[in-house]
Parts: structure tokens; sequence; C-alpha cells
């Protein structure tokens, strides 16, 4: 009994991150393979004993069965959002409530058990981590995330379907009230309304529906309670309505709770909140720049100090200067980047300095306005990407050589996000000053480099739907293109940062998104970027 209370003791104290990459569910997905065989000669070997098999197991286990044997292309099914969160929904309420039937309190502790047990150990041991309720709601988020960005048509997106892409099964009831429950723990009434008209009106759709279903009566009343709290008591009592002849105690007093609320000023429809931010929203869904101003951008060959190689550059924006250069990164360079950065992936933070109310100040924050898994590579333990370090030096004149003290960039950092993954705006540079230590949490090689002067972004893959790079400030977006990368400086001419390079990483829709930054410090740039006469110089770029 002793190994059976171990694999207890995992499930409850371990809080993993897997929503976060994409890599991470394609390893739980292949796991969950091995864990269904497990099951399956499970409920053989009680069947052979004589023993009934808790019909709870038995209908997940046909569940399973038909949910599984679509699934064709691993890649390909955790590429939609829709069956992400149904991967995550079965590990963290289908299977536990399976484990919760072999290994309760009285169960008896039988060979079948043991062997399950030592699977279920196994595969634990090889994801490292295991899906929890905090992944579950990082995945409701998500779905709610992309919903909201992308302006998705809701009845469609519970039935599976985003844009021209169809998940393997629509979501269930439970699954669809699941991310209600996140959207009211979090205190988004209009998302938790949404969700549960979608909802109950699939119900009315649905053939041999009643208004005497538990499941219809539930929506129902959550729906009506939903109104309520954005100030609609009537929108709930038109709802209840239908359920008057069922005489059901709770719906009748529901009914008169709403009744003493209502008023005859209540308006007929329900305003949208206003975004926190709009002009990001939109440049994630389309283009926001008119026909003219789109006219005059151009692309061109830049030259380097190699006469017969000219970068592809494709100007995005012209003040400032936002680039994205083509074919800077080979096919090899990018499979060793996201295969040596996925064995060191951790949660991305976002770097903010916060003081406490004891005055300790602290740096870094695991936060959700970045939903990705960072590693960091430098060239100290690889020295093959100094390669690419020469390319970037190549292309823009600037050196991106990374060292140990004083470093002129820091470390290559590889990001993969997961489901709705995304960075919402944000500003690059950091305010630190050259020879002057800074935030006291970075390591010797950049803490006196100074001010993050530009950034370089490689695009490691192609995105289905979603993940653009965008700058409200400027309404420019940069879709993402496998083998180009983008770049803009943070600073201007003159030294003073540049707030016009406010930007972030849109949700990504559908598929997996890989980059991989570089940001080149002052730190070594003296000789290779003029300062500016005067505060608002600008760059001196060719503009044909």
């Amino acid at each position: 009994m002793l190994r059976l209370l171990v694999v207890f003791g995992l499930f409850s104290v371990l809080q993993c991150d897997l929503f976060s990459a994409l890599c991470k569910l394609q390893d739980l997905l292949r796991e969950e393979e091995k864990l269904q065989l497990s099951l399956n000669r499970y409920i053989s070997s009680i069947q052979e004993s004589g023993q009934d098999v808790p019909p709870e197991i038995l209908r997940f286990s046909e569940s399973l069965k038909i949910k599984r044997k679509t699934i064709k292309d691993v890649y390909r099914y955790i590429e939609h959002p829709v069956n992400d969160f149904h991967l995550l929904y079965r590990f963290v309420v289908e299977w536990q409530s399976v484990f919760d039937n072999i290994w309760c309190k009285d169960c008896e502790d039988t060979d079948a058990a043991k062997d399950f047990n030592f699977t279920v150990q196994l595969v634990s041991k090889r994801l490292g981590l295991w899906p929890s309720s905090y992944d579950l709601d990082g995945a409701s988020s998500a779905l709610l995330r992309l919903w909201k960005v992308y302006k998705l048509d809701l009845n469609e997106f519970i039935n599976g379907i985003v844009q021209t892409y169809t998940a393997d099964q629509p979501m269930s009831d439970d699954e669809v009230l699941t991310v209600v429950k996140f959207a009211d723990s979090v205190k988004d009434d209009y998302s938790e309304m949404r969700w549960l008209e979608a909802l109950y009106k699939r119900l009315q759709t649905r053939d041999g529906f009643s208004y005497n279903q538990t499941t219809v009566i539930r929506v129902a009343r959550s729906l009506a309670a939903s109104f309520y709290k954005l100030g609609f008591p009537k929108k709930g009592i038109l709802i209840l309505e239908p359920f008057h002849s069922l005489d059901n105690r709770g719906i009748n007093r529901d009914v008169a709770f709403y009744l003493s609320s209502a008023n005859s000023n209540e308006n007929e429809t329900i305003p949208e909140p206003t975004p926190k931010d709009a002009m990001y929203e939109a440049l994630c869904r389309e283009e926001q720049k008119s026909l003219q101003e789109l006219a005059k951008l151009r692309c061109f060959l830049r030259e380097t100090v190699i006469p017969y190689y000219k970068a592809k550059e494709e100007v995005v924006n012209y003040e400032p200067r936002i680039a994205i250069f083509h074919d800077v990164i080979s096919p090899t360079s990018i499979e060793h980047l996201k295969s040596v950065a996925s064995k060191g992936f951790t949660r991305s933070t976002v770097f903010l300095e916060n003081t406490g109310p004891d005055g300790h100040v602290t740096y870094g924050k695991l936060d959700n306005v970045r939903v990705s898994q960072t590693s960091w590579l430098g060239t100290d333990e690889y020295p093959e990407l100094s390669r690419l370090e020469n390319r970037i030096k190549l292309t823009t004149g600037l050196s991106a050589e990374y060292k140990s003290v004083r470093s002129h960039s820091e470390k290559f950092q590889v990001l993969n996000y997961g489901v709705g993954g995304m960075y919402t705006v944000h500003y690059d540079y950091t305010g630190y000053m050259l020879g002057i230590p800074s935030n006291p949490l970075d390591s010797d090689d950049i803490r006196t480099s100074g001010e993050r002067m530009a950034t370089w972004m490689f695009y490691l893959n192609d995105v289905k739907a979603g993940g653009a790079t965008v700058f409200p400030e400027v309404k420019t977006r940069i879709p993402v293109a496998k083998g180009g990368a983008a770049f803009w400086y943070n600073v201007r001419p003159s030294g003073a940062t540049d707030p016009r390079t406010l930007h972030g990483g849109c949700p990504v829709l559908v598929g997996s998104k890989w980059v991989s930054n570089k940001w080149i410090r002052e730190e070594g740039q003296m000789d290779r970027r003029l300062c500016g006469l005067t505060e608002d110089a600008v760059e001196d770029f060719p503009k044909i």
C-alpha cells in the first residue's frame, strides 16, 4: 500500500505548468497512450477475477478509446486550442476520477491496482510534473483570451471550430462549465454570461431537449444569475420563464428574487466591456495601417560589410525603423536551438521591480501577461551559436557577442508559446545605465552592460493562425515568418528610450510559436551606432 500512498502524494503536492508550452503537451499526449493500455489491462484483470469494475471507469475507458482513435498526428492534435483543453481536462478531472475509484480508502490492494500504479509512477517520472487545476485554469484563461482577442464566434468555438480548423471533438458541457467557473473566479462576469448563453443555446438544439433535464436547469439558473450580476435581472426572469410549470422550488425562489430587483429602465442590450489594449487586440486580428501607409513600405537588399552578401530587409515601419530580415537562420540552426532549449524550459517571467510592505525589493515575476516557456542559451555553453551572433552583427552592424563580463548582448532567449500563448504589450528597454550595476539579480555578464539598445527576434517556425508581433503606438504588425528575424532599436540615436517601441506578442490561435530573442546592450556599440546630434534625431536609413 506504500507505493499507492506515494502516488497520491505526487498528485496532491506537485504543481506543474504544462499549458504554457505545446512541446510539453505533446509529451503528455504520448504518455496518455501508456496509461490507456495499463488501464485496459487493469479492467481485463478485474473482470477475469470475477469482480465488478466501477461503471465510472468503464465509461471513461470507452470514451477515451473513441477520443484517442481520432488522433492520427500528435503534433496536429495539440495545435488546436480546444484539443489542448480536452487533454488537460482529461488528466486533471477524468483521470483523477479513475485514480480515486481504484485507490479509494476502502478499495482492495489488488495486483491489478499495483500494476496500474506502477505505470502511473513511470509516466509521472517521465513527465516530471503532473497536470493540476493550475494548468486547467491556465487553459481556461487561454480559451477566454482567444475568444476575446480574435472575436471568435462562440457558438462555433465551443463546438471546436476555430476559423478553418476543427477540433477532434466539441467541448463537452462539463468542459464549457469549467471555463465558466474560471471566468466567475476571476470576476469576468461578461465572459461568464456569454459562455453560459452559448452552452444554453447548444442544449436547446439537441435531440430530446427538455426543460426538465438536470443539466438544462443548472445552466439556465446559472445564466439567469449571470444576467443578474451584470445588472439585468429581467433577462434572468425571461430565461427562467419556461421552467415555471416544473414548480421547482429553487427556480421559483430565483424568480422572486430577480423580480424584487427588476426595474423598467433596464437596457435591451448588454454592452461589451472595452478592451484594456484595444489597438493591440485590433492589430492581432488584422493590419491597421491605411492602404496609403502600406504603399510607402518597401523591401530591399541591405548592404553589409561583405560585398557579395546583402540582407533581405522588409520595412514594416519607418519611424521608428522596424524591419523583418528574411532567410537569416537555417533550418539546421532552428532545429538545434529548439532541441537544446527544450531540455531546459521553465515558465517565462516578466522583469518587474516590486517593493513589498517591508521595503524589500524583488525582481522578476511569474505573471499572466506572459504565457510561454523560456530557455537561455549562451555561447559559453554552446560555442556553435556564435555563428548566429555573427549573422546578427553582419546584418545590423551591431556587436551581438556574448561575454562572461561586460557582455555586448544577452544570451539567446528561446521561447515556446503554448495554449493561447502571448506576451501583452511591454517595452524591452530597462532604464539601466552603462557601467552602473543595475538589477541585483542580473548575472555578472550583463550587470554593467547598460540599456537594451536593440532587439533581434528570430522566428523559428510558421504559425497557422495568430502569434503576430505588434506595435500599437505605430499601428504596426509583423506576422510570423519562419527563418526570418524582426529588428528594431529600443532607444533613439540620442540615447533616450523610445516609447513608440511598445510591443506585444499576440496569442497563438492555432499552432505553436517558437522564437529566439537576442537583446543587444549598449556595451560594445560605441563605434557602431552614431549618436544623434539632437534629441529628436532619427536613423539615417534608406527609404527606397
